[in-house]
């Protein structure tokens, strides 16, 4: 009853414990349920998800079914000083033999970065998404290295993998939230269909058309949050009224662009950067943080003095950022009833006669709410 005999029965507690774990081939789990320990094993990192299952038969059968698959350098532990062409290999041939293990399973979740690859046979991603992409998945994370050039017939020829439309239709893409694609092409038609539960939509240095991009926003009614960066085919970007849940758009270094059209009533958040051309936003009146990033022009903080208030009325929170004014900004009596924080970077930009710093006044004596001003 004393200290001596309470040590000895957590020694035996322990021991009786491993007892119960210890299993032949490995250490056995609690006796929890199985959607318990599928919901434990598919929160793992991918590397510490199949640690397990080597430890545990418990875990093994949900490391065939796991719905969440994210494969880099780094979750399958692979050396990143090593030659382009090793990690090429190892990457490619790890990630294809947990894809084929998955043929017929289910995927919610397929986050593949081949960013350090060179020279892949688009083949082996054909046959991955059409093992992932089926009625379930939620989410697609596709980052491929930068295009390479091959040689057909003695002429070079950039090559840039082509996303396969086709999987998104006949249901397929009905499950899917969040799209995120980099550095391939993608050509929506008109047989696309309806992409009902996608949310989130990034693209990055891929290749799509204004027109493209339409048919691919047509059929997203419950898009929340749009992106698009370094997306050279875009001259005109049109975002169609049905976007009624649309609250954030960023459009970043689009160099061809020209036309930024939204017609979406309730958007909150716009982000721009690159070369300002026409920007119609449809007069929102939910608009309240607008941020503008132009290095390639003169005079935007003049322009944004001018012209904001009727891109957006009711903006809270205003960031601007320009390399070189050469213009003053205006005293004019149109008002930012709601301004509330003021952000004015005049980057790289040298003290010089030419500009009037203290003209910037004008937008101090437009925001009767002004809170912070930088």
């Amino acid at each position: 009853g004393g200290p001596v005999a309470l040590v000895a029965k957590r020694k035996s507690l322990r021991c009786q414990q491993d007892d119960n774990y210890h299993v032949d081939r490995g250490i056995s789990c609690p006796d929890l349920p199985e959607d318990i320990l599928r919901h434990i094993h598919a929160k793992m990192t991918l590397r510490d998800a199949a640690r397990a299952t080597c430890a545990s038969h418990a875990f093994r059968h949900n490391w065939i079914c796991r719905p969440n698959l994210t494969f880099s350098l780094g979750t399958l532990g692979l050396n990143r000083n090593a030659s382009r062409d090793v990690i090429t290999r190892d990457l490619i041939s790890k990630i294809d033999l947990i894809m084929q293990n998955h043929s017929g399973i289910g995927v919610k979740t397929l986050d593949i970065d081949l960013y350090s690859c060179d020279n892949i046979d688009f083949a082996y991603l054909d046959s991955w998404l059409r093992i992932a992409v089926t009625p379930g998945i939620e989410e697609l994370i596709l980052t491929l290295p930068l295009p390479s050039i091959v040689f057909e017939n003695a002429l070079p020829i950039i090559s840039v993998y082509n996303f396969p439309c086709s999987l998104l239709s006949n249901g397929s893409g009905n499950s899917i939230q969040y799209l995120n694609l980099c550095y391939c092409t993608l050509r929506p038609t008109a047989g696309l269909g309806c992409l009902r539960s996608l949310t989130r939509l990034h693209m990055s240095c891929t290749r799509i058309t204004g027109d493209e991009l339409w048919c691919l926003l047509s059929n997203s009614p419950a898009l929340v949050c749009l992106k698009l960066l370094h997306c050279e085919e875009i001259i005109s970007l049109k975002i169609p009224s049905l976007l009624q849940r649309l609250r954030f758009l960023e459009v970043a270094y689009c160099d061809r662009l020209q036309v930024v059209e939204s017609n979406a009533p309730n958007l909150t958040t716009f982000y721009f950067a690159g070369f300002l051309g026409q920007i119609s936003l449809g007069g929102s009146l939910q608009l309240k943080t607008l941020r503008m990033i132009c290095f390639r022009q003169t005079n935007i903080v003049c322009y944004a003095r001018q012209n904001l208030l009727s891109i957006a009325p009711n903006v809270e929170t205003l960031t601007i950022s320009s390399l070189n004014e050469m213009v003053n900004t205006p005293m004019l009596s149109s008002k930012f009833l709601h301004l509330k924080l003021l952000q004015i970077s005049l980057v790289g930009m040298a003290f010089s006669r030419a500009y009037d710093y203290l003209s910037l006044v004008s937008f101090v004596d437009a925001s009767p709410c002004l809170e912070n001003f930088v």
